[in-house]
């Protein structure tokens, strides 16, 4: 590589790294913020927190990834038309392959980087991410131990505990569980606590000298049972939704391609599996895509600033539209072959069409027509911008003392 190869390739790696880096904790930041309250409510330690934020990052990183890139890229060759680098590199008679290269040699790099996080770092992560998560809202009643304070750990599913008592009893438990759509169950009971079961290993509440009510919804029928003692499996209130099936995004790329035969997502759901496969290989194409279009529009020299200003804006539009296409076909792709097949197309046909513009050596501006109009506009607004500041100097000019 030569020398002004390594520069421009530098710069550019510099920013996509810091900007990578922001934007990935920006996002990382609202991602933990929308689940905090998951291990603030359950008292879980600071290693559970760092755990989860460190699952979110490769999730977050194949998504702002391709931006990341398209910021690097478009930044180094805007400062580098501004500074007049790019003028003289190509009155130098410096081929345009001088700059590009290094442009493609970062958008491989990071489009290979995409590639493996989607297919092998984030299932492993999301896989983590649901551990988590599970054991967090799973442990109940090392929450509710606050005296006559109820706890809803999710929609439907209430719990109560009084007190705690000497040797790890529980006092004055109260549980109300409506989740499902037919009935109603009510336990309480004057004392418990929770035990590991030495066969099967699960964690097992023993309630003494209490009451369930249940209430059929159907037939408003009610059942009350007294009782001296009672057995809870714990496994009953984890909440809704952490079934013992591993979802697609936790499964590795190998198994989605041949799933077992049993397994309820492919049984039952397959369209998420679709839609995961869809995901992880499409995705990577982007920072290539973004990576040629920014070269396409801006690494050739423009000597009109509005003129940058507009390739700018223009590549952004292309890179927003494109990518928010491409989010809307991933998530339809599982019930429609035609957005699976899009999901594919629109990145892909991206990477040709300015592919071969830049191996034939063009570059892409909008029309001078569209500068010029655009100028006058520019031009006309800040004529009336001063006539404005003007206006509001003129009745202070002619006061005197």
């Amino acid at each position: 590589m030569k020398q002004i190869e390594r520069y421009i390739f530098r710069r550019m790696s510099l920013l996509t790294f810091w900007s990578l880096t922001a934007v990935t904790l920006l996002v990382m930041t609202t991602q933990v913020l929308i689940r905090v309250d998951v291990l603030t409510t359950t008292g879980q330690a600071m290693g559970a927190f760092l755990m989860l934020a460190a699952t979110l990052i490769p999730s977050v990183l194949s998504i702002v990834a391709p931006f990341a890139l398209l910021i690097g890229v478009s930044q180094v060759l805007a400062g580098m038309n501004s500074d007049s680098e790019l003028v003289v590199i190509e009155a130098a008679g410096v081929s345009p392959a001088t700059v590009l290269k290094p442009v493609l040699l970062l958008s491989a790099s990071i489009s290979l980087m995409v590639l493996v996080v989607s297919n092998f770092v984030e299932p492993w992560s999301n896989h983590k991410l649901y551990d988590v998560l599970a054991q967090a809202q799973s442990d109940l009643f090392s929450v509710a131990v606050r005296s006559g304070t109820f706890m809803q750990l999710e929609d439907g599913l209430y719990v109560q505990v009084n007190e705690k008592l000497p040797g790890g009893e529980l006092g004055g438990i109260f549980l109300a569980d409506s989740r499902a759509e037919d009935n109603e169950t009510i336990y309480y009971a004057r004392s418990g606590v929770v035990r590991k079961s030495e066969e099967t290993g699960a964690n097992i509440l023993f309630l003494v000298d209490g009451e369930l009510q249940q209430r059929n919804l159907t037939n408003d029928q009610i059942s009350i049972v007294t009782f001296t003692s009672y057995a809870l499996d714990m496994a009953a209130f984890v909440p809704a939704g952490k079934t013992a099936a591993r979802r697609p995004k936790e499964q590795s790329t190998f198994y989605l391609l041949s799933p077992d035969a049993g397994d309820y997502y492919y049984t039952s759901a397959y369209h998420v599996i679709k839609q995961e496969l869809v995901q992880r290989f499409s995705t990577w194409m982007y920072p290539l895509a973004f990576g040629l279009v920014a070269f396409s529009f801006l690494g050739k020299a423009r000597s009109n600033r509005h003129e940058q200003f507009q390739n700018g804006a223009l590549v952004a539009a292309i890179a927003l539209g494109s990518r928010g296409f491409g989010f809307y076909s991933n998530e339809e792709a599982g019930a429609s072959v035609i957005m699976e097949a899009l999901s594919y197309l629109v990145p892909a046909t991206i990477i040709v069409v300015f592919g071969f513009l830049t191996l034939t050596g063009k570059t892409l501006t909008i029309p001078k027509g569209w500068v010029q109009m655009n100028d006058r506009l520019i031009e006309t607004a800040i004529a009336l911008l001063e006539r404005v500041k003007r206006g509001r100097g003129k009745p202070g000019e002619g006061h005197s003392t």
